[in-house]
């Protein structure tokens, strides 16, 4: 099997679970598969475009051509009945397809819901985390930065202080720095429940480059595999894609 048809068979869901596991495994480390499965979404969602430009120029030209009304007109009453329904029904799909909101906005959304306040821990971590989180509930990101930055730089393995870094760097829009801390979170697998792998799919939303959100796409797909922590939201913003 080729590298197409092994991604091909991924996102269709023909691949045995054995082998998905294997597939989502070398995604996180593999980067020449990872820009592979970049392209592929990208590529499809360009054929996506495509078709659906070529439809709506189709359906632009026949309208021009012959008027709607006149059309109608000579249908008989059963048929004119339901050519209106039909209609309406169309112009309902489309105003609420131009209502949804992006991925990118769900993301930004949830952050905003989610991230605004954080929690004060009492598992019994360092007073300095504690300190941070403080910081960050007021607002203070550069204080809570300092303080999260200086704990991981001594405490690798801080997975709390890890992802509270992660989140000032999202907050304060530098997504560089956002995705390293919560692409270092999702690494760690010794923890009950892991969002690192969701929050870098939030950070590359946010950050929308090149790629950016055909690497999120992968992640929630993972993280929704994979029964990550996340993964009710993570399907949400997949159905907005």
């Amino acid at each position: 099997m080729n590298e197409l048809e092994r991604i091909e068979d991924y996102f269709s869901g023909r691949l045995p679970a054995e082998e998905r596991a294997r597939f989502e495994t070398s995604l996180q480390t593999d980067s020449a598969l990872a820009e592979a499965v970049a392209f592929y979404l990208a590529a499809q969602q360009a054929a996506q475009s495509e078709a659906r430009n070529r439809r709506k120029a189709e359906f632009e030209k026949l309208r021009t051509e012959t008027p709607v009304i006149r059309r109608l007109s000579a249908l008989p009453a059963f048929a004119l009945a339901a050519s209106i329904l039909l209609i309406l029904g169309l112009g309902s799909y489309w105003l609420f397809q131009r209502q949804s909101p992006s991925a990118i906005l769900l993301a930004e959304q949830y952050i905003q819901e989610n991230y605004s306040h954080v929690s004060i821990t009492m598992d019994g971590r360092s007073d300095s985390l504690q300190t941070g989180i403080s910081f960050y509930n007021a607002g203070k990101f550069r204080e809570a930065g300092a303080v999260f930055n200086e704990l991981v730089r001594h405490q690798p393995d801080n997975d709390r202080a890890r992802q509270f870094a992660g989140l000032v760097a999202l907050r304060t829009n530098q997504y560089a720095a956002a995705i390293d801390h919560f692409h270092r979170l999702s690494e760690q697998r010794d923890l009950f429940a892991n969002p690192g792998l969701f929050l870098e799919a939030l950070a590359r939303l946010k950050r929308n480059q090149t790629d950016d959100k055909a690497r999120a796409e992968i992640l929630l797909k993972i993280v929704v595999n994979q029964n990550l922590e996340g993964k009710a939201q993570a399907e949400k913003l997949l159905e907005a894609f």
